[in-house]
């Protein structure tokens, strides 16, 4: 038995697309939102304890590591070490950046 409400404000532009979309699928608007709500993904959590700072510092080092992997590339002066070791430190990077998006660090 159902018995908790979920009271949300809409406007009128935002009332008239979700009604739209439950008419589109044929269900009652409360099916629908039901239906809509329990299966889709829910939003990542934003990061906390995350500064600004400390995003764009990790985005100039990725930057930065990129140019220096360009231009190694182009110019063949790289070792084939030294290209493993670039590639080795992008990817520790990108690890890192993955964990400022799902907000686990």
């Amino acid at each position: 038995m159902r018995q908790n409400i979920l009271k949300i404000y809409l406007d009128d532009d935002e009332w008239n697309h979700v009604v739209g979309m439950a008419e589109t699928v044929a269900m009652p608007l409360s099916g629908f939102a039901r239906t809509f709500l329990l299966t889709q993904k829910p939003p990542r959590p934003r990061a906390t304890g995350v500064t600004v700072e400390a995003v764009a510092a990790l985005n100039r080092t990725g930057s930065i590591l990129n140019q220096i992997a360009k231009i190694g590339n182009s110019s063949k002066t790289f070792s084939a070490a030294e290209v493993r070791a670039v590639a080795a430190a992008r990817e520790r990077l990108l690890a890192i950046a993955e964990q400022f998006e799902g907000g686990s660090i």
